[in-house]
């Protein structure tokens, strides 16, 4: 018994510390696509404005262009739902690289953004 409890406060310890952003098991809240476009060019904690390294007009830069992002992300997506391959691009960009493009997109946006900035910036790709 002493063990298992020791276990339970262990595990609250460790989900009360674990950072923001970084539980997909939790459902997003809503998005606002207007904060998302505020965002996009914004370095929050540290990490480089998205617009760093994506354009939205076709140009190419370190990443792929994001233009009519929301046309072409279900061809990436698979069995997922746009909104969750986009969730994972932005908290683990190494799970899904873009064809003739490295795996050096900034790893730490799960860490450094809120669910709520992470819902905004997808509601705002989706309007792309």
């Amino acid at each position: 018994m002493r063990l298992s409890m020791i276990f339970v406060l262990f595990s609250l310890l460790i989900a009360a510390c674990s950072p923001s952003g970084t539980n997909s098991n939790e459902p997003l809240p809503p998005g606002d696509a207007a904060r998302g476009a505020e965002l996009f060019t914004q370095s929050i904690g540290g990490a480089p404005s998205c617009d760093t390294c994506h354009t939205l007009d076709g140009t190419v830069r370190v990443g792929p262009s994001l233009q009519g992002y929301a046309a072409i992300a279900p061809d990436h997506a698979g069995d997922a739902s746009v909104e969750d391959y986009t969730y994972t691009s932005i908290v683990r960009p190494a799970a899904h690289i873009v064809e003739g493009f490295g795996n050096v997109m900034y790893p730490q946006y799960g860490r450094q953004l809120t669910q709520q900035q992470i819902a905004d910036l997808i509601a705002y790709l989706l309007t792309l």
